[in-house]
């Protein structure tokens, strides 16, 4: 088990073990919930702009290349 602690704004650090284990990066999104009152963290995952690719469809005209983003970034594609 890790320890850490809370800091002033309550903010705190995901050790390094922890970091490396679940191969996080700076883009990566952590959802905080709690059940039980436990508390539970799930990691949201950026997809490249490359993964985008697959929904732009030919012919239905112009697409919005930042709204694909947000929503990819959102989980919603």
């Amino acid at each position: 088990m890790v320890c850490t602690r809370l800091y002033k704004g309550f903010q705190t650090v995901v050790p390094a073990e922890i970091r490396k284990e679940l191969d996080l990066s700076l883009d990566d999104v952590l959802d905080w919930s709690t059940e039980d009152g436990k508390m539970i963290i799930e990691i949201k995952r950026q997809r490249p702009i490359s993964d985008l690719s697959k929904f732009v469809i030919k012919g239905t005209g112009p697409t919005n290349a930042v709204e694909l983003k947000k929503k990819a970034g959102r989980g919603e594609l």
